[in-house]
């Protein structure tokens, strides 16, 4: 969330909140005086703190749009090695889609 806030909107929180749950935001970017219509989406539905056991128990791929989506930024807990698994499973579930 911290680093879609500052990509958004400049600012960078000072004190650390984990993502609440799952958020859409669908800025307009100009880029070389082209309008842009994002969606970002933030979080993966999971309560903060719990993440899905394994691939097995995500959504189906075609719920999460993934075929649309043109890039991705795996963000995980350097403190806590199941966010890393998870990141990396989650990765291996995006290339195989």
């Amino acid at each position: 969330t911290a680093i879609i806030r500052q990509f958004l909107f400049g600012d960078y929180p000072e004190r650390h909140r984990p993502t609440d749950g799952p958020r859409l935001y669908r800025p307009a970017v100009l880029l070389d005086g082209a309008v842009y219509d994002l969606s970002i989406r933030d979080g993966d539905g999971a309560p903060p703190g719990q993440n899905p056991g394994g691939p097995e128990e995500w959504p189906d791929s075609k719920d999460w749009s993934l075929q649309d989506t043109d890039a991705f930024v795996l963000v995980y807990d350097i403190c806590s090695p199941d966010s890393f698994d998870y990141v990396k499973a989650l990765r291996q579930r995006i290339s195989e889609t």
